[in-house]
């Protein structure tokens, strides 16, 4: 299904036409998948692992014979008493594209079906930030251009059971207007490894915003460990084992928009939409869309009557969860271009319904999720005005803070809430609804980018991170499955002395986790992050290094793909010298002398320390420190460090020493 679908109705068809579109599309997506039916992860455009079985499964009638052919090869299998069926084809070379035949009582043709290297991208907001916000993309979008290169992304969905399919999802060829909204991370390290490689990959963008690294631990990992059992506990009796009941019905009309002038301006009430002609068209050329991925048992349609008794207004109507993401956007332009809203104090409209809804205005300068908007309004069944002054709109506060600029403002979005609230997510709850219908589906590994959400909790997360990795390895019977993991950026307050810090934990854990389990991978970001900003923007190196420990490290090519890691240490004297792994080329300092070392005492108290290259080590002291005991190399939130090799990968922040840390809230 589509990801978006634009209600462009005229005046003579009217709101059937608009419902009957829905209709038409939601129908035509259940015959593509008739009896038998596969998961949403054989599509059209798919690929599919090389070099290992090829596993097909489904549904059909109890007893249903199924045949199942790929490239010439042709397994048979009858489905079981409940209609279930798999069967594994023959592992195959890299190529395509083939064609996937399904045949019980009716036959699935799948096209374009590609063999090539498979690998999961999750985490949080850092892995779903779009490649259109990111530093570069003006360049990178127009190439964009891989037919070799396919996407799909699963929607986002959370659960207290494992499910055996994901929401409504198709692969996606890799082109500039399908990469545009795809992750930025995601995208170039696909990119890197299909150049390098010259075969076919896919990437399975599974990911949330905000997300708890506790939500994608598979429940049997969980369960398994002790030091995870408290957290199962709470979450269990917090939701009372009822959180999939949970979705909440809404029904949301709005209708005539218009932007209210300011006290000292000369302009006049300036209408954006009334729907009278039927259409969901604004009146300076933009137009309403809708994205029901997340949110597929939603709708959204032009209805009649509107507010006054006739024409028409725009209806919103459905049930939602905490995993779904249900929101009008609406384009002053239909490029999306911005307007200047100087001469306006805000944006008076209508509503009326059961639900909530939340306002959010969209302007170019903000490319997150942290767009100006107010707290969620709950309608009242009668049509009601409401009122939005641009002085009251906010930000969240948890991306970098932007200025409101009414010179340039794209349009605005609204979104659909539960008449309560959003219910807390489960602990395993992504892990059932968004990982667990992929594992059956061979793959290389995985890359993942999250911590943020964690990030007062270190030890607790080195754990998670664990139990995490061994659990999708278990799930997916693939013990040898590749894990490369993103270690936090620089974010968060410069340290002006040496201290202790929640993020630093949380890197440390990231490290240990990778030097602890074969074939996890780091990809050391501390240079490219953004003290204020919580998603920064330069994306492409972040991807860059992913693939670079995926070339070296599992398809053993000989290049350097890790930059300093501690080794070892040891007193000399007053001194400290510090030893290290991966070199390459060997240490340099990047902009001038060794920044972002710190030594101690016996007392445990951390001073800057004076810090110099001697070969494949560093040499630091400080004159405050004469019998020195352990080091620190860019421990803080926002260190300021510069060790790389000379292949130009940064140093992975460390600590020499074992002492306990602050307990953080």
């Amino acid at each position: 299904m589509n990801s978006s679908l634009r209600i462009l109705t005229s005046a003579a068809k009217g709101p059937r036409a608009t419902r009957w579109l829905f209709a038409f599309v939601i129908v035509c997506s259940t015959i593509s998948f008739a009896d038998p039916s596969l998961p949403h992860l054989f599509s059209d455009h798919m690929v599919v692992q090389h070099d290992r079985e090829i596993q097909v499964w489904g549904t059909a009638d109890p007893k249903e014979d199924i045949a199942v052919t790929l490239a010439g090869n042709t397994r048979t299998v009858a489905a079981d008493s409940a209609g279930r069926w798999s069967v594994q084809l023959p592992s195959m070379p890299p190529g395509g594209p083939f064609l996937l035949k399904v045949a019980g009582k009716k036959t699935i043709l799948i096209k374009d079906v590609m063999v090539g290297e498979v690998w999961i991208a999750s985490g949080q907001s850092n892995m779903t930030f779009a490649l259109s916000g990111s530093v570069g993309a003006e360049q990178e979008l127009p190439t964009a251009d891989y037919t070799n290169i396919r996407l799909f992304t699963v929607p986002r969905r959370t659960v207290s059971q494992p499910q055996a399919d994901t929401q409504p999802a198709s692969w996606q060829l890799c082109t500039p207007d399908n990469a545009k909204e795809f992750s930025a991370v995601a995208y170039y390290f696909a990119r890197d490894l299909h150049r390098k490689l010259q075969v076919p990959v896919g990437i399975i963008e599974s990911a949330w915003p905000g997300t708890a690294i506790e939500e994608w631990v598979p429940p049997a990992a969980a369960d398994h460990d002790a030091r995870l059992k408290p957290m199962l506990q709470y979450w269990n009796r917090s939701q009372g084992g009822h959180f999939d009941d949970s979705r909440q019905p809404f029904d949301l009309q709005f209708d005539d928009f218009e932007l209210i002038p300011g006290p000292d301006s000369s302009a006049t009430a300036l209408t954006v939409a009334n729907f009278e002609d039927g259409s969901a068209r604004t009146t300076l050329g933009g137009d309403w869309s809708y994205n029901w991925r997340d949110a597929s048992e939603t709708t959204f349609e032009i209805v009649s009557p509107g507010r006054a008794g006739s024409g028409f207004a725009a209806h919103l109507a459905g049930a939602v969860d905490a995993a779904d993401d249900s929101r009008v956007t609406v384009h002053y332009h239909a490029d999306g271009s911005p307007v200047d809203v100087s001469s306006y104090a805000g944006i008076r409209f209508w509503a009326r319904g059961n639900g909530m809804f939340r306002f959010r205005s969209l302007q170019p300068a903000i490319t997150d999720w942290d767009d100006y908007s107010i707290a969620a309004i709950k309608a009242s069944p009668e049509w009601t005005q409401v009122t939005i002054w641009f002085r009251d709109l906010r930000q969240d506060g948890w991306g970098v803070v932007n200025d409101f600029t009414p010179s340039a403002v794209s349009g605005f979005s609204i979104e659909a809430m539960p008449a309560s609230g959003y219910p807390d997510r489960p602990a395993s709850g992504l892990y059932n609804g968004m990982i667990a219908p992929l594992v059956k589906y061979p793959f290389r590994g995985a890359i993942w980018y999250q911590g943020e959400s964690n990030g007062q909790r270190g030890p607790e997360y080195r754990v998670l991170l664990k139990d995490m990795i061994e659990g999708w390895r278990t799930a997916s019977n693939q013990p040898d499955m590749q894990f490369g993991i993103v270690q936090l950026p620089n974010h968060g307050a410069i340290p002006t002395q040496p201290g202790e810090s929640g993020w630093a934990e949380v890197r440390e854990s990231e490290l240990k986790t990778s030097q602890e389990l074969p074939g996890v991978g780091l990809a050391v970001t501390i240079d490219v992050g953004d003290p204020k900003d919580l998603h920064p923007h330069r994306k492409a190196e972040v991807g860059q290094r992913l693939a670079l420990w995926a070339l070296g490290a599992t398809y053993k090519q000989p290049i350097v793909y890790s930059g300093p890691i501690y080794k070892s240490m040891e007193v000399e004297q007053n001194k400290i010298r510090i030893r290290f792994t991966d070199i390459g080329a060997g240490l340099e300092a990047r902009g001038g002398d060794l920044r972002g070392f710190a030594i101690a005492g016996a007392d445990r108290k951390f001073y800057w320390a004076s810090a110099v290259i001697d070969g494949d080590s560093v040499i630091v002291s400080s004159p405050q420190v004469s019998s020195p005991v352990a080091a620190r190399y860019a421990w803080g939130d926002s260190p300021e460090c510069n060790l790389f090799n000379r292949d130009g990968l940064p140093a992975s922040p460390f600590r020499t020493d074992t002492w306990p840390t602050p307990v953080w809230k």
